[in-house]
């Protein structure tokens, strides 16, 4: 059935604490690592590409596609997943498709018929947020808000009248941090499966074919991480520098 098996994409998405992993068939989903590095993307990620690839006995010359998760998130997740990416489809020659770690969040939300919240932590009180109408394959049709970084108090105030009036459903480690802060708003919001926190590979990796089918290659010199805020290092070094 090997032969069958056209279409090969990987997909990965380091912008969190989880490096999330996957080869998409023709046929659907053929294997999938989510494993939880911190801070140990680097000497992890490639192994564990490698296992995928003996484990389903492809080899990296069959992939047709790549797609890699954009952020935001960790600074240096992100550049360690879209430098291997680049590498891959610069020397393959490979189309590749780079996609808002949100959008990945909120396309696992499938079975929901309502809004849908993705939120990722920011660090101090911060999280990374984008809000989507309702669930769509093509996931950006449905967007309503842009990838933001708000602080919890900012998003509570967006929220406020719209949980009123439309289900919200709501995954991802920044509702887990900050969930008491939203508790104490009295919104309403309906946590998905913690499964759902991070980025899952299957999902960019599927997410990714599905452009990809559309003909929609971002090409790797025009992919960038969307990093929504400076690094906390070079906020540092400007206050440094200002005194």
């Amino acid at each position: 059935m090997k032969g069958l098996k056209k279409m090969l994409v990987l997909g990965i998405d380091t912008s969190s604490p989880v490096a999330a992993i996957a080869l998409v068939g023709e046929y659907g989903l053929l294997a999938e690592i989510n494993i939880e590095l911190i801070h140990r993307h680097s000497e992890r990620l490639i192994p564990n590409i490698d296992y995928l690839f003996k484990e389903t006995n492809y080899s990296i010359d069959e992939l047709t596609g790549l797609a890699v998760g954009l952020g935001p998130g960790s600074f240096t997740g992100l550049r360690i997943g879209l430098s291997t990416i680049k590498t891959f489809a610069q020397v393959k020659k490979l189309p590749v498709k780079g996609l808002s770690t949100l959008d990945i969040m909120a396309y696992g939300a499938q079975a929901c018929e309502g809004m849908i919240l993705p939120l990722l932590d920011a660090r101090r009180e911060r999280v990374y947020c984008a809000m989507y109408d309702s669930w769509n394959k093509d996931i950006k049709k449905v967007k309503i808000w842009g990838d933001s970084a708000l602080s919890v108090t900012e998003l509570i105030e967006r929220l406020k009248g719209v949980a009123d009036s439309k289900k919200i459903y709501v995954m991802g480690n920044g509702f887990v941090q900050y969930q008491q802060l939203f508790n104490n708003a009295s919104l309403e919001l309906i946590p998905l499966s913690s499964v759902l926190n991070y980025p899952q590979g299957g999902l960019v990796a599927e997410l990714g074919a599905y452009y990809l089918k559309k003909g929609l290659d971002d090409g790797y010199l025009a992919i960038k991480p969307n990093y929504l805020k400076r690094p906390q290092a070079e906020i540092n070094w400007y206050k440094k520098e200002s005194r």
